[in-house]
């Protein structure tokens, strides 16, 4: 069971940060190997399932999460179908008063093994990227 967690102190809020997670759409815009996401249920605007494409080099990949969010607290988000067994991560915001302490938790396994061979190997790398680009973005809007 692979699993990525970072914990860091940021200067911006955890409305500021939440804002920028929850807005699963614009991930194209600034997440690396994200080429498209589109919501395809919406409950309403923290409760929704969203469809994802992920490319590397010559392979893309789809899959479905079901996101939940509680608001200004943590994000939730689970695939529901596509290329994992299991794919959950979690935001954790806590306001500290001028910044935030995120928290980000990702556990995952494939389902095929030659996806876990090929991927296995970076997706910590990718994932440590993932946070720096999320943290990036929030410096991109609010600095």
């Amino acid at each position: 069971m692979p699993k990525f967690q970072n914990t860091k102190l940021l200067p911006f809020s955890n409305k500021q940060l939440y804002n920028i997670i929850i807005d699963v759409e614009l991930y194209p815009e600034f997440l690396p190997w994200c080429k498209n996401s589109v919501i395809t249920n919406k409950i309403d605007d923290n409760n929704f399932d969203a469809t994802l494409t992920i490319g590397y080099k010559a392979l893309d990949e789809n899959y479905t999460s079901r996101v939940k969010g509680l608001y200004l607290q943590q994000i939730e988000s689970n695939a529901i179908s596509g290329p994992f067994k299991y794919l959950d991560s979690i935001w954790i915001f806590k306001n500290t008063g001028k910044s935030c302490e995120v928290t980000f938790e990702l556990n995952y396994e494939f389902k095929s093994f030659f996806l876990a061979k090929i991927m296995g190997a970076i997706f910590h790398k990718a994932s440590e990227k993932m946070f720096s680009a999320f943290e990036s973005r929030a410096k991109q809007l609010y600095v």
